[in-house]
């Protein structure tokens, strides 16, 4: 028997960025909103989580020169666990970045094994082999996802 998917986390992951935070540039997640749009319209419960700017305040430690800006895993984990969603969604824009959509998916699947986690974005799209390398995540969506995560679903 197929699991019911009802509940859905997006989540757009926290980012690394240099100290000083000069090449930082928050922007609404309108990726993860356009399908959240979809999914609520279709009888889906959905819960938004910008990791990057709900933490913008937090900063952990890279390097001499770099930090990672956003809520930290505990806090990712915290979220996920009190939502308690049936599949996590994580936007994975830029290569540069997929260690941490990476890190969420792992995080997911630490919270509960049965958690379905998909990734999608620019860097899955370009490069979903290398993506799919990674043991936590279930499946990718290639391209525009408000157009593919219905048919995922069904």
């Amino acid at each position: 028997m197929k699991k019911k998917i009802r509940r859905i986390m997006l989540i757009q992951p926290p980012a690394y960025t240099l100290k000083d935070k000069s090449d930082m540039n928050p922007n609404v997640p309108l990726g993860l909103c356009y399908i959240a749009g979809v999914l609520e319209k279709s009888g889906y419960e959905v819960n938004i989580v910008d990791a990057f700017v709900e933490g913008l305040d937090n900063e952990i430690p890279i390097s001499d020169d770099r930090v990672l800006v956003g809520l930290g895993p505990k806090q990712i984990e915290e979220r996920i666990r009190d939502y308690k969603p049936d599949l996590v969604g994580i936007s994975s824009l830029f290569t540069l970045q997929r260690k941490n959509a990476h890190r969420i998916c792992e995080i997911a699947k630490n919270v509960s094994s049965e958690i379905i986690v998909v990734m999608g974005g620019a860097h899955p799209t370009a490069e979903p082999e290398m993506v799919l390398e990674d043991n936590n995540v279930d499946y990718v969506v290639l391209g525009e996802g408000e157009i593919v995560i219905l048919q995922l679903l069904d």
